[in-house]
């Protein structure tokens, strides 16, 4: 009950910030714009210059996936935000209300996430991972909206420089195409990151060492911004 009455705080604050507003809304628009490129400029470029560029499709819908979670974490990252700045943070964890406050606002990422990144898949509908491999990666990009989340929560100190480190944030996803330039340095430097080994996943979901990476790098940033929360 503590975490309905919570979200429904959550859901009014964000319908009043033009700011969490947008970011929850982007998501959506960014699902139809890149299903109208795939429907309508692709088939185009492959027909005027040959290009296969369906081969690159797994990477459209990573991407995608990405950005879906990382505008969720930044709208969670925004709310801990406002209310590290009134103080209401530290309020509600001296009351029963406020136990399980991080795991209350990171469950809500967390969902957001998993309602955008279903929408994203079944709409791009690119490639057809085994239903397993699905499950893994939803809870997989729900985690790293809480990584995004805590990093923007522990390296801002007010919505203004939030939003200037929310822009920045959302570099780590090309992390995920470190691959493409040829790079092994590039490379090595992105397996330090979960956005690599979730494009690893979606690349070869039959494989075990992406589900295993991915989940020691989430365990592992997770871990350290957590703690770097309470120190």
């Amino acid at each position: 009950m503590r975490t309905l009455y919570l979200w429904k705080n959550d859901i009014i604050q964000i319908v009043r910030d033009p700011i969490m507003r947008l970011m929850c809304v982007a998501p959506l628009l960014l699902i139809v714009v890149f299903k109208s490129i795939v429907v309508w400029l692709v088939p185009l470029i492959v027909s005027e210059t040959g290009l296969d560029l369906y081969q690159y499709t797994d990477y459209i819908l990573v991407f995608v996936l990405l950005m879906v979670a990382g505008m969720s974490g930044i709208v969670t990252g925004f709310m801990m935000l406002d209310e590290k700045d009134g103080r209401i943070a530290e309020l509600l964890s001296v009351t029963p209300l406020g136990q399980g406050y991080l795991m209350n606002r990171l469950l809500f990422s967390g969902c957001l996430t998993t309602v955008y990144s279903l929408m994203a898949y079944y709409v791009l509908s690119f490639s057809r991972l085994p239903f397993p491999a699905l499950v893994f990666l939803t809870v997989a990009l729900a985690l790293y909206s809480a990584v995004i989340g805590l990093l923007l929560f522990n390296k801002a100190d007010d919505k203004v420089k939030g939003l200037t480190l929310a822009k920045g944030l959302n570099l780590l996803n090309l992390f995920a195409f470190a691959d493409l330039f040829g790079l092994s340095w590039l490379s090595a430097i992105a397996k330090l990151f979960p956005s690599y080994w979730l494009m690893a996943l979606v690349r070869t979901p039959c494989s075990l060492v992406p589900y295993l990476m991915v989940l020691v790098s989430l365990a592992l940033w997770l871990g350290w911004l957590i703690y770097r929360r309470r120190v």
